[in-house]
């Protein structure tokens, strides 16, 4: 596998100064570095906050970000995977209440964009919630496929 340096770095370029927008400290740890230049021009830190993996689910993540284009050394990427499954892990994913989720959730969890997640959020805030997950076939914005792709981790309650 080949790794791009330049897009990881610019992703956590800013994560690094998303953390300092929101007044949130990652861990002072080995891989600290190597992660906030890997992700975070791609990240808000709220949004790597946010996640909890096992660290397998780390390695399909980090190797998702690459085939997008992230960048960086093989050295660079095992740094920031030992850094991100040792401070953000969990063992299985809890489902994602869509009736409650927020953007980032909506966009980290289940891969909306930021216009995806503001149309559902605003026809939330219109029409109601969801009943069922086939209710977003009706929504205008929302591509059913995402919310199809991730039925195993979506709730509607």
């Amino acid at each position: 596998m080949s790794y791009h340096p330049s897009l990881a770095v610019a992703c956590f370029v800013g994560l690094l100064s998303a953390a300092i927008a929101a007044q949130v400290q990652l861990p002072d740890a080995p891989g600290k570095d190597e992660t906030v230049r890997l992700c975070g021009t791609c990240h808000e830190v709220e949004r790597a906050a946010s996640v909890r993996l096992n660290r397998e689910g780390w390695q399909d993540t980090i190797d998702k970000m690459v085939e997008l284009g992230a960048k960086g050394s093989d050295e660079e990427l095992a740094k920031a995977l030992d850094y991100l499954a040792e401070h953000f892990k969990g063992d299985a994913p809890r489902p994602l209440n869509l009736n409650t989720a927020t953007a980032i959730e909506l966009e980290s969890i289940v891969g909306l964009l930021r216009k995806e997640a503001a149309a559902w959020i605003a026809h939330r805030k219109a029409a109601g919630g969801c009943k069922s997950l086939e209710d977003f076939k009706k929504i205008a914005g929302v591509p059913f496929k995402k919310i199809d792709d991730h039925r195993d981790r979506l709730v509607c309650f």
